[in-house]
């Protein structure tokens, strides 16, 4: 009984990530991008992070017999994948809130694999339960360099787009970033 629920979770998690990478190949195909560095970074290195999950999802899922979704699920996730992208492509040079929609997005993604890691190690699927976490670390540390990159981006566009501000606040923000995460896992007693 073990193999549909992980069946299940690896087929939802792979419509979530083919999800995440149509914005993000919309991003890194923008002329513009080249222009905020630090967003650049953050789509250069999720697009392949994420292709590379979608083939090692296929294949575990290939492995257990299971199959890529099908369905409202799967024509959901693309429909909201596509929408993404169009969206992204509409809006005027805001790569701040590209950003900050990726990193919601992949704030989801660390949610669905840590689901799918605690489903594997309790169905005893340590292979599973393996690449889940292998996952999880990626998103992880992607979700970390998308929320840096927010602040030095959003100041940059506004400064583009003629707005009076000082972009040396960035550093700022991040550190007041950095102790907002620290100050809740202080409260929350975590040791993450």
């Amino acid at each position: 009984m073990a193999a549909p629920t992980i069946n299940t979770y690896l087929s939802d998690i792979l419509a979530l990530e083919k999800h995440n990478l149509q914005p993000l190949q919309s991003q890194a195909s923008d002329g513009e991008l080249p222009k905020f560095p630090a967003a650049k970074a953050c789509v250069d290195a999720a697009v392949p992070m994420v292709q590379s999950h979608i083939n090692a999802i296929e294949a575990r899922l290939e492995a257990l017999g299971g199959h890529a979704g099908v369905g409202v699920k799967t024509g959901v996730a693309a429909a909201a994948g596509a929408i993404a992208a169009t969206v992204n492509h509409v809006r005027k040079t805001e790569f701040s809130k590209d950003l900050r929609d990726d990193y919601s997005s992949l704030s989801l993604t660390s949610a669905s694999y840590t689901m799918l890691h605690a489903t594997a190690l309790g169905m005893n699927d340590s292979e599973t339960a393996a690449l889940a976490l292998r996952h999880l670390k990626d998103v992880a540390s992607m979700v970390v360099q998308f929320a840096d990159a927010l602040p030095s981006v959003v100041l940059d566009e506004l400064q583009t787009e003629g707005a009076t501000v000082d972009p040396s606040v960035a550093a700022t923000a991040k550190k007041n970033l950095d102790e907002a995460w620290k100050s809740a896992e202080r409260k929350s007693g975590s040791t993450m």
